[in-house]
């Protein structure tokens, strides 16, 4: 499933799928937007900067375009400006936030309240690790992004929800990770997984590896938290390549 379930959706509820890169491959931006296109509600498209190319490869036409367009080619972008269809928001390459920040805050600022995010993991490290917290950074105002590539799907957990649930038959892949960020959280409970935890808190410094390669051993995860409320759970489903549905054979 390429919708994470455990909340429910929310009917109407605005939605949008944002393509950072223009390297992110056509087969799996089509089958993620599909899946995306069969849940009732709105579904928005965004490109920042380069992930223009990628809209373009599949012959999508974005509604909201965000970028200091310095990575996408000017013959590709000519063909998108200057349409009364088309919001375009450039930005001064000399910036504090990232075209993906930006094309973010965008989106939040229409009402979008869930984002799936394209080519924004799998590249340089820096913009990765600053992408995956952003899913904490929005999660704290009321949006979930969904970072999403052939092997991972990662989002937000915070401690204030104090629960969390994952179908096994909706997992991204095999496996499930999750990392502290914000402060400490207490796990109360992880059950339904190969290796359960019971009361444990979980900070940068107790356990930094101890919550890589869980795996979903019965029909759903289900972990209970708490613990600072200014914290939250980096949430990593992922697999090996090989073993990744979404890559073709």
């Amino acid at each position: 499933g390429c919708v994470p379930t455990g909340g429910g959706k929310r009917k109407g509820m605005k939605r949008a799928l944002l393509i950072a890169s223009g390297h992110t491959d056509k087969y799996f931006a089509e089958r993620v937007i599909n899946a995306l296109r069969e849940i009732d509600n709105p579904l928005m498209f965004a490109a920042a900067d380069g992930g223009l190319r990628t809209f373009d490869m599949l012959g999508l036409r974005p509604a909201l375009l965000v970028g200091d367009f310095d990575t996408v080619e000017p013959e590709i972008l000519a063909r998108y400006l200057n349409r009364p269809d088309i919001e375009v928001q450039r930005h001064n390459p000399v910036k504090d936030d990232s075209d993906l920040a930006l094309a973010i805050g965008a989106l939040s600022e229409k009402g979008c309240a869930e984002i799936y995010v394209l080519g924004a993991l799998g590249g340089r490290a820096d913009h990765s690790l600053a992408n995956m917290r952003l899913c904490y950074a929005y999660k704290k105002r009321g949006v979930s992004l969904y970072l999403l590539d052939e092997q991972n799907r990662i989002r937000c957990v915070l401690a204030t929800e104090r629960h969390f649930s994952l179908r096994r038959d909706r997992q991204w892949g095999k496996y499930l990770g999750f990392f502290p960020i914000g402060g400490t959280v207490e796990i109360k409970s992880l059950r339904g997984v190969r290796y359960p935890l019971t009361d444990f808190s979980l900070s940068d410094e107790t356990a930094p590896t101890l919550t890589v390669s869980n795996e979903i051993s019965a029909d759903s995860a289900e972990l209970e938290l708490s613990g600072d409320p200014a914290a939250g759970l980096l949430l990593i489903e992922s697999c090996d390549r090989e073993e990744s549905k979404w890559i073709r054979s």
